[in-house]
């Protein structure tokens, strides 16, 4: 059955926002955006943590991106998902565009990926299955969401891979970034043959040029599945044209060939995963969450999240790196930019804020 994204309680999240937010310590910067630990303060002293995405002014300046930023916050707002991550609000302020977004305190899959790939072996079975099990979830919610009027949104994230896969502490499994989906809410679409997401997580259709459906994104599922089960990557390069090249062969070694532990039941669901032919492909979503439910009742049926939370904190307890500080003029900036987003205790909104809210905006069939 498909599943609306209505938000009925926005009255409610209005009424209740917080009345300051508070940057508490920058946790990843790159060449795009910065994201924050910060602290949503509200009236009667309640603290949540949330994460606060910052774009860089430069690239706030581009009405293209501005555009994809909104379309971006517009989705984000409306997919209530336990597997997806949350946007609560995004506003355009001081010059720059800022998100705020569901904290998950933990590290990306694919910081787990780089760990367990220099030392050459893969996730232990069960967990795998787990983790791309929780990512499929995601991925069916997405891909039948409707609107408020219940038209379908047609949404492909065209993104997946372990960058955009965050893993809590707790042990939560969510996708993140819909920055490059193709749905029928955006303003700006998507145009066919276009290539997006990263190389080594693309479908040979992509690749090809083709229409771009959900079956992407199971072969991107799918090869993170592959991935984390042998501790290699599936499709690799020294340049990007050979990457892309790879994708094209699409020539698939057996995991259990570099993991003696995996089962041929986990191989064979590998090959529907990710087999050439979309047509031939598992059929979505639904049906790689059903096969890999199936796998895991067989290899371990007490797997849960207590072991993905386990290898996260395994994991970061071995981790030194940290982020370069930024310096206090950055962290005041950001602190001025946060001061212009609250919203006014009577509802209306900050001097120099324009509030980015689901249902100010007219719907694309």
């Amino acid at each position: 059955m498909a599943l609306s994204v209505r938000d009925s309680r926005l009255s409610t999240r209005l009424r209740l926002a917080p009345t300051r937010y508070e940057p508490v310590a920058r946790l990843a910067v790159g060449g795009m955006a910065e994201v924050w630990r910060a602290l949503a303060i509200f009236e009667h002293g309640e603290r949540h943590p949330v994460a606060i995405k910052r774009v860089l002014p430069a690239l706030s300046a581009d009405p293209l991106y501005r555009q994809m930023f909104e379309d971006e916050a517009r989705l984000g707002m409306l997919l209530h998902h336990l597997n997806i991550v949350r946007i609560y609000d995004a506003r355009a302020v001081a010059g720059t565009f800022l998100m705020v977004m569901e904290l998950v305190d933990g590290s990306t899959l694919k910081a787990l990926f780089d760990h367990a790939q220099a030392r050459g072996v893969g996730f232990p079975v069960p967990v795998a299955l787990y983790i791309v099990g929780e990512l499929a979830r995601a991925l069916e919610y997405a891909h039948v969401a409707v609107d408020q009027d219940g038209k379908h949104l047609g949404i492909v994230h065209r993104d997946v891979s372990p960058h955009n896969v965050l893993l809590g502490r707790d042990g939560a499994v969510k996708l993140a970034d819909f920055g490059l989906a193709n749905a029928a809410s955006h303003h700006v679409q998507v145009a066919e043959g276009m290539v997006g997401g990263k190389l080594g997580y693309l479908a040979p259709e992509v690749v090809a040029q083709k229409p771009t459906t959900p079956q992407v994104d199971v072969f991107a599922a799918g090869i993170v599945l592959w991935e984390a089960l042998t501790g290699r990557r599936l499709f690799h390069g020294t340049t990007d044209a050979e990457t892309v090249q790879a994708v094209a062969r699409c020539e698939i070694t057996p995991a259990s060939h570099f993991n003696a532990a995996v089962p041929p039941e986990v191989d064979a669901l590998l090959a529907r995963a990710l087999d050439r032919d979309p047509l031939k492909r598992l059929a979505g979503a639904q049906a790689l969450v059903d096969e890999l439910d199936a796998l895991i009742l067989q290899v371990d049926h007490e797997v849960s999240a207590k072991d993905v939370a386990l290898l996260v904190g395994l994991f970061l307890a071995q981790q030194r790196a940290k982020p370069p500080e930024p310096s206090a003029a950055v962290a005041a900036l950001l602190a001025e930019e946060l001061a212009h987003f609250v919203v006014a205790a009577d509802g209306g909104v900050a001097a120099g804020a324009a509030p980015l809210d689901p249902h100010d905006f007219t719907w694309k069939r």
